[in-house]
């Protein structure tokens, strides 16, 4: 493994996307970057019930630029949604924080102007269409459910409490997740648990873990299935987020880097 200015860095990923999957989305916390290998890619501005487009890249470019040289301190500036089945590599912007802080500092300045300008245009683009009347062909239809964002899950085994939702905050159920997006978590629970609290799809509970580096979240999720694991005594729940405060979803984000 290679040594960086952080010490071990993380390695290349690789993910494949369908049609209609959404690699990153407008208003997500993230710092990795995207390198297309195959297929194309569309970017584009959310505004309301419009899509204002950007670009369309194909092999060889790059998603998640602005972030990176902005150092992460902002949510994403747009979407990028898959428009032919397409393979990216995810690089951790530790991989290349040091051949940019090698930099002269003429070519970071430059870098620093220019992007400040793409995110000056895209706003006044945003501004300008806002003011035209609506177009048919702008409105974004609702999803295809094969074309629901592809969020990417990370796999876990990481103790958390949770409580029922109008439950007191004195009970402290234990349980252990096992892999969480974005939108949801995979969590492992003692059947025990469900004696006296539904575990039903519906229910509803408030989940606390600690990820790595002491950061805390809470969600609110709800139980959209429910089956029993293959080790006696023990069920597995499907959980979706219904509440996530803001500070959870920037911790999540930053934890859900590839």
């Amino acid at each position: 493994m290679k040594k960086g200015i952080i010490g071990t860095l993380p390695p290349v990923n690789r993910l494949r996307y369908k049609k209609g999957d959404l690699i990153i989305k407008q208003g997500d916390y993230g710092i990795s970057l995207y390198k297309i290998i195959s297929g194309k890619v569309k970017v584009y501005l959310e505004d309301g019930d419009r899509q204002i487009p950007l670009a369309v890249l194909g092999p060889g470019e790059i998603l998640g630029e602005v972030t990176f040289l902005k150092i992460g301190i902002e949510p994403r500036s747009a979407s990028a949604r898959v428009l032919e089945d397409a393979e990216v590599e995810i690089w951790h912007p530790a991989l290349l924080a040091k051949e940019y802080e090698q930099m002269p500092t003429i070519l970071k300045y430059v870098a620093d102007q220019l992007i400040k300008r793409l995110v000056r245009t895209n706003k006044l683009m945003v501004s300008l269409t806002s003011q035209l009347p609506g177009k048919k062909e702008d409105q974004q239809a609702p999803e295809p459910r094969t074309s629901r964002r592809m969020y990417y899950r990370k796999k876990l085994n990481l103790p958390c409490y949770y409580r029922p939702v109008g439950a007191p905050e004195k009970v402290r159920l234990s349980g252990t997740i096992k892999n969480i997006s974005l939108t949801g978590l995979g969590m492992m629970v003692s059947s025990r648990n469900a004696i006296n609290f539904t575990h039903d799809p519906g229910a509803h509970f408030h989940i606390n873990a600690m990820l790595e580096g002491n950061r805390e979240i809470n969600v609110t999720g709800k139980v959209v299935s429910l089956r029993k694991a293959r080790a006696p005594g023990l069920l597995f729940l499907g959980i979706s987020f219904v509440g996530l405060s803001e500070d959870s979803r920037k911790t999540l984000g930053f934890f859900m880097m590839p």
